[in-house]
């Protein structure tokens, strides 16, 4: 009997097809690795990637910008 995916599963695998999908449709991909970054740091950031037309993703422990 095939086991049912739980929802921490499934959500990696959404994570996994978002990065690919953004791998796929950006020309150019930084993965980078945060510690110690306040929540403001992150929002400033992101509204200048914004501006920048490009996207960041966030994981719990993971941090991938594109």
């Amino acid at each position: 009997m095939p086991e049912k995916k739980s929802d921490k599963q499934l959500r990696k695998e959404h994570v996994w097809d978002t990065v690919q999908s953004s791998v796929e449709k950006f020309e150019k991909c930084l993965f980078v690795n945060v510690d110690n970054v306040t929540s403001k740091q992150i929002c400033v950031m992101r509204k200048a990637l914004r501006a920048m037309n490009a996207k960041m993703l966030m994981g719990k422990n993971v941090s991938i910008w594109i």
